[in-house]
């Protein structure tokens, strides 16, 4: 049951955890105004949420930050987390008790035990521009052809080639991003329990990785990402933040009678 009644302007949610030994985290709430952290709790599991405030559509980055300050101290005194997404808000403590806790109590347990004991890792890895932008030169004389074009005359009279150029390396790093990206999963999907790749890069980087992580297995997988960074240093720069809540491998789709996402995420 509800551990205290909520405001009118509704109950806001963080995650979901099997129990709470510790207590609440003792942070900023999102929405500030002096609201506490506090816990709504079920037979089997345990809402972390806080007093929505009033004026909840104008999210600032502070509010951001305090939704994931709060889901990072979750991750570190509990051993299964799911955490909600930014900005959801039921109406009140006992359709959060009624709704969400209860009504779908089979599907809240299943997904406690997909994240028990195990945290997400987020991948990034960024092209070292100089270096990618040379292999292609010598791969491809085509490119090299144009870029020695562009470089001897005006850009006016060279405009159709620096489309070109332009079109050619952009297939070239398309075609070697795929290639790392498959070297590099390769190497960490075995030390996983589960990844996901993100479809749309940057230019001039790896498609985002994640990857669900066993705790007792995460020096393991530092070891592996030091590897990687020292055999590809010259060509790539790796940068990864560990252990993080599982947010790419728990989905949590709500009815919106039931609650509603004020916030983008």
């Amino acid at each position: 049951m509800p551990n205290s009644s909520s405001t009118t302007n509704g109950t806001y949610l963080y995650g979901i955890v099997r129990s709470l030994p510790t207590g609440p985290p003792c942070l900023p709430a999102v929405g500030g105004a002096g609201a506490e952290i506090r816990t709504i709790e079920s037979a089997r599991c345990v809402a972390v949420v806080s007093d929505a405030a009033d004026a909840f559509v104008d999210a600032t980055a502070d509010d951001l930050q305090a939704h994931s300050d709060v889901l990072q101290e979750l991750l570190d005194s509990t051993d299964a987390l799911v955490p909600l997404r930014f900005g959801t808000v039921y109406p009140d403590d006992e359709t959060v008790a009624r709704e969400l806790l209860e009504a779908r109590r089979g599907e809240l347990e299943t997904l406690l035990q997909r994240v028990h004991n195990r945290v997400e890792a987020r991948l990034k890895a960024f092209y070292v521009e100089p270096t990618i932008l040379g292999e292609i030169v010598a791969e491809q004389p085509r490119v090299a052809e144009l870029q020695r074009r562009t470089r001897a005359v005006t850009a006016d009279a060279t405009y159709y080639d620096r489309i070109r150029l332009g079109e050619l390396v952009a297939a070239a790093l398309s075609a070697k991003g795929q290639r790392d990206a498959d070297w590099i999963l390769s190497r960490l999907v075995p030390l996983a329990v589960d990844h996901r790749l993100e479809d749309e890069p940057d230019e001039w980087s790896l498609p985002p990785m994640s990857f669900l992580i066993e705790r007792s297995g995460l020096e393991k997988f530092e070891s592996a990402l030091a590897a990687l960074a020292d055999e590809t240093e010259q060509r790539l720069q790796l940068r990864c933040i560990m252990p993080l809540p599982p947010y790419s491998f728990v989905s949590l789709p709500f009815d919106p009678i039931e609650a509603e996402v004020a916030w983008a995420s």
